[in-house]
């Protein structure tokens, strides 16, 4: 099962047990001088009383993430630039093990972690700033769901402008437009819901 989000994340106590194991990546806000969302997700996950297991994607071997994946119930994957994760995850060789443990446990991406769920991310381009992953070399993401996720829309004027403005000029894609008191519940690339989450 796969949870996207914006941000709301009293969602996921209905499908992950209080007291297991998740493993947090923070990846996507590493180039930010102050990190509140991505500290807030953490203690939120932790006062819900789950067990926080850090990721470190940038600065763990790939030997030590693995074992990481393999060791938790669920991963969490925080916000940020979605550029920049991509390539981190990319350049460490781990992109196709995180799609591997999404499609047999429980994969929750919030904001950035939602976003390259999708089939790519090329689509934000407008919204993060994709000279932070000067590696890059491709968007092609996860593909875990057939739709364009489109977080906290209508929680910032000048977001949503842009968020439609990308709507407009990509007009062959399926988009998911996501306030942030919505969650996208994925039981297959096709087969998802969108709930309410207040």
């Amino acid at each position: 099962m796969k949870i996207l989000l914006s941000s709301n994340k009293e969602i996921i106590t209905k499908y992950i047990e209080q007291g297991a194991k998740i493993g947090f990546i923070a990846t996507a806000s590493e180039l930010d001088d102050d990190r509140w969302y991505m500290e807030k997700d953490k203690k939120d996950l932790a006062n819900m009383n789950f067990k926080i297991i850090d990721i470190d994607i940038t600065n763990e071997d790939k030997d030590s993430i693995i074992e990481k994946f393999n060791s938790v119930d669920a991963i969490f994957v925080a916000g940020g630039n979605c550029f920049y994760l991509l390539q981190q995850l990319k350049m460490k060789k781990v992109l196709e093990d995180l799609i591997e443990f999404a499609n047999s446990k429980i994969y929750v991406g919030s904001s950035a972690g939602s976003c390259i769920a999708c089939p790519s991310i090329e689509y934000v381009e407008k919204l993060d700033d994709k000279t932070q992953a000067p590696l890059l070399k491709d968007y092609n993401a996860m593909n875990l769901i057939d739709a364009y996720i489109l977080p906290h829309y209508n929680s910032k004027e000048k977001y949503t402008k842009l968020a439609d403005e990308i709507i407009n000029e990509n007009s062959n894609l399926k988009f998911i437009k996501l306030s942030n008191d919505q969650a996208v519940i994925v039981n297959d690339r096709n087969d998802y819901k969108i709930i309410n989450t207040n």
